[in-house]
């Protein structure tokens, strides 16, 4: 992470010395089995442009269906981990292609409900920086564009 990201080390350090529990290497698909997981429940759960490695084109269906693969895997082990009113934040983009990954079908299909979708506004993150996450230009942002963040709930019926 220290070789990907100019601001790695500063920001994990920052985050230790406001009392934050840092950890590398959990599995988005599985993080609810995680052993220091596993009995933690959450009021929110925030997961802003999840994103696989680019193999493909965005619009190439083989990488939209990688990319619900891991949304609907991460809804399916948040749901596990959410309070009973708490919710999930993803953030995504709504323009072709980003909305053929169908984000409320797919959390629908974990047993969640949509409480409200908004539009993206960077200033409510304070400190947050999208960053391309993979590749040579791992470090620089990217436009986030026509975004929105889809909150959900557990479907208690």
């Amino acid at each position: 992470m220290m070789l990907k990201y100019s601001k790695a080390a500063t920001n994990l350090r920052e985050l230790e010395d406001l009392g934050c529990l840092v950890m590398h290497e959990v599995d988005a698909h599985t993080m609810s089995k995680h052993p220091l997981l596993n009995q933690k429940l959450f009021d929110r759960i925030v997961f802003n442009f999840p994103a696989t490695a680019l193999k493909r084109s965005e619009s190439n269906i083989r990488q939209i269906e990688k990319h619900q693969r891991l949304v609907k895997s991460f809804l399916g082990s948040a749901h596990d981990m959410l309070e009973v009113n708490g919710e999930i934040h993803v953030t995504h983009k709504t323009t072709e292609p980003y909305n053929k990954w169908e984000i409320e079908r797919l959390a629908e299909d974990a047993g969640l409900l949509l409480v409200e979708k908004v539009r993206f506004k960077k200033a409510d993150y304070p400190g947050f920086s999208n960053k391309r996450g993979s590749g040579p230009r791992a470090d620089q942002t990217f436009s986030a564009g026509n975004s929105c963040t889809f909150k959900f709930s557990r479907n208690i019926t």
